[in-house]
Parts: C-alpha cells; sequence; structure tokens
C-alpha cells in the first residue's frame, strides 16, 4: 500500500516537475515472471523515479552503498525500497556485503518482487550509454538459474532535454523483455550473451543527444498565459529558494535534478496546506479551499507555459559525489 501511494505521488509531482513526459511502448514491459529491471542510467537517482513511477510492479533499487553507513540512512533507504551495492572503493568488505544484497535480491525475486539496476554503475549526465560494470547482472543471473528463477530482463530507455533546467522533458522507453532462458547451454546460463544482446537493445535507437522540448500551440499558449502569470506572481520564490540553494549545493554534481524534486515534492504540499489553512482561518473555509485549488493549478499553469530549455554543454563531466 505504502509503495503504491509513493508511486502515485511521485507520479503526479512529474507533471509539475516535467510537463513534456513521453511515455513510449510502456506496454511491451510483460512481468510475467520474476524481473530484473534495467536502464541506462544518465540522472542520478531521479533516473530511478521516473521509472518506478510508470513500472506497473513494485520494485526494489540496488543503491549506492556509500550512502547507507549512517543507522538513520540505512533504515531510511531501506524503507524506501533501496538496497545497498559496494563497489570496491567504498568498503574493503565489498564482496562479503554484496552477497548479502544479492541474497535479498533472490528473495525478492522469489517472492514475486522486482529489482531495479542500473547496469553503468555510475552516473554522469551524459547522453552515451556507458561502459557497464557486469558484475551485480551477472551475480543475478547465476544465482536466479541456480535457484531455478526464470529470471527476466525489461530493458528501458531514459532521455532527458536538460540535466539542469526545470521544466524538462523526460522520455520513458519500454524495451523488448529477454528472457534469460533462452541463453542457456550446456546446461549453464550465458551472463555474457545476455548482457551483450542487452546492451544491443539500448543502443538501438538511443538519442545521443537532448530531447527537444515540446512546443505549446498558439491556443495552448492563450490559455495557459494568465493563470501562469498568477502563478508566476504568487509562487515563483518558492521554486526559486529551493532551486537556487540546491543549485548551489550540488554545484558541478549529478544530483541537482534528484534533490531539488525531492525537495519539491515534500515541501510544496505542505506550502499549499499552510497557505490554505492561514486562508481560510481569516476569511472562511470556502476562501481556503479556493486558495488550496488556485495555488497548485497555477504552478501547474506555470511549469506548462515556460519555455523548456535544451541543455547545450554536453561535455562537461559532473561530480557524482557531494563531498
Amino acid at each position: 500500500m505504502f509503495y503504491s501511494l509513493l508511486r502515485r505521488f511521485v507520479r503526479i509531482g512529474l507533471h509539475w516537475y516535467a510537463p513534456d513526459l513521453r511515455l513510449k511502448q510502456l506496454e511491451l514491459a510483460k512481468y510475467t515472471g520474476p524481473t530484473v529491471v534495467v536502464s541506462n542510467h544518465p540522472n542520478s537517482l531521479f533516473d530511478a523515479l521516473v521509472i518506478a513511477a510508470y513500472c506497473p510492479v513494485e520494485l526494489r533499487f540496488l543503491t549506492r552503498g556509500d550512502i547507507f553507513k549512517t543507522p538513520v540512512a540505512n533504515v531510511l533507504l531501506r524503507g524506501l525500497f533501496q538496497l545497498p551495492i559496494y563497489k570496491k572503493k567504498d568498503d574493503e568488505e565489498y564482496a562479503v556485503k554484496n552477497d548479502f544484497t544479492f541474497d535479498e535480491c533472490m528473495r525478492t525475486l522469489a517472492a514475486g518482487k522486482h529489482i531495479l539496476i542500473f547496469p553503468e554503475g555510475r552516473s554522469l549526465n551524459t547522453w552515451s550509454l556507458q561502459p557497464f560494470m557486469n558484475g551485480g547482472l551477472t551475480s543475478l543471473l547465476e544465482r536466479a538459474y541456480r535457484l531455478d528463477l526464470p529470471l527476466q530482463i525489461q530493458p528501458y530507455r531514459l532521455n532527458y532535454s536538460s540535466f539542469q533546467d526545470v521544466p524538462k522533458s523526460v522520455a520513458i522507453s519500454a524495451l523488448p523483455t529477454l528472457d534469460t532462458t533462452d541463453y542457456l547451454e550446456d546446461h549453464r546460463i550465458q551472463p555474457a550473451a545476455v548482457i551483450g544482446a542487452l546492451r544491443t537493445l539500448l543502443l538501438e535507437g538511443m538519442e545521443s543527444q537532448p530531447l527537444l522540448g515540446n512546443a505549446l500551440s498558439a491556443k495552448q499558449q492563450r490559455f495557459y498565459k494568465i493563470p501562469a502569470k498568477i502563478g508566476y506572481y504568487t509562487q515563483f520564490w518558492f521554486y526559486r529558494g529551493w532551486r537556487n540553494y540546491i543549485k548551489k549545493k550540488t554545484k558541478d554534481t549529478i544530483f541537482f535534478d534528484s534533490l531539488l524534486f525531492a525537495c519539491l515534492l515534500f515541501s510544496y504540499p505542505i506550502f499549499v496546506f499552510f497557505c490554505s489553512f492561514i486562508i481560510g482561518k481569516f476569511f472562511g473555509f470556502w476562501s481556503g479551499l479556493f486558495i488550496f485549488l488556485l495555488l497548485p493549478g497555477t504552478a501547474y499553469c506555470m511549469s506548462r507555459y515556460q519555455k523548456i530549455k535544451t541543455e547545450t554543454d554536453l561535455t562537461t563531466t559532473k561530480r557524482n559525489s557531494l563531498k
């Protein structure tokens, strides 16, 4: 229940944050058995949010292990359906800890749930597919075979108009499912063949350039213009405050979208409720209800009305650490 509510909440927020949201071929994702969901990984944790919002099944996410170090973070992240995966540089006992995580993944898959993993292993805010770090996916494939789990691989492809500008265009495309039982030879799974087929699928049709935002028609511009202006003058300061703060905190890193979206997703409803409560307290229930509907409605129009910028800096490499 909690996962379903959280997924719907994220999906609603995405309509404000990425009003040009393109869903392509999602019906190709069948989920007829235990499935490992994979995707290219251009935009840090934001990628997982987009996939989870439009994936029809409950997912568990393999996430970089270094952010699980404190007890509070460990409890919080696991409560948000994330499991740690460690790199050699993160922890001397990375191999042992990863074994525990992969065992947990097998229990999750056997229980009918599904795992999301990014084979590139790291995000660099780029539009090209990076080399795969094959260890995690290979381990899942081999363990599933030993446990006689008929594992499916469900690929998605993501693309963005920008990693540093909001509102944005986002495209998520489902690709044909890979059945790992088609890659058995001499009674053994062939991980290299599965991973090769997966990489070929992801590369086919992959755009190496940012998405171009869909322009509004003249009729749509007239429709959105006045409420967008109301939204701008009443609420843009709220967005701008968060944007400037997050941009400063994430300068030259890959985390701008992830942190900004999370902050807005959870703080904006509080802001709307607070304003509605204050107005309702002084001017009556119906005035408070009017503000409760007016604020998100005009904010949505403002997001739709703004021109979507296309990123022009395609070469600068960003850090995948906030330190």
